[in-house]
């Protein structure tokens, strides 16, 4: 006997187990279920101005004008960051400069 998890199956044991000959073959193996959609709501690109309605035209657009998509840089984000080597003094006079703009409304 093999079992497949279907809890909200009336048929389903305490356990949310049910025999898989049970269920038509169709459920089993499933309609889709990894498909994601191209489609999503108007959206309106930032460079060109237009309205997409498929996610690949606004990605080909976007990458089409030299940008990129955010969150889709995965590489430059696994990337550490350098510290910015500075020696004591050269800190001191920067935080001295920060401080000093701030004061008088720059």
């Amino acid at each position: 006997m093999s079992l497949v998890y279907r809890p909200r199956d009336p048929r389903s044991n305490k356990n949310g187990m049910l025999d898989k000959s049970l269920i038509s073959d169709h459920l089993i193996r499933g309609a889709a279920p990894f498909v994601i959609s191209d489609s999503m709501p108007h959206t309106r690109h930032m460079v060109t101005g237009e309205y997409f309605d498929s996610k690949a035209k606004f990605r080909a657009t976007t990458k089409a004008h030299g940008c990129v998509e955010v969150g889709n840089e995965a590489a430059t984000l696994l990337k550490p960051r350098k510290p910015i080597e500075m020696d004591r003094g050269q800190r001191r006079e920067d935080i001295k400069r920060a401080i000093h703009e701030l004061r008088n409304g720059r």
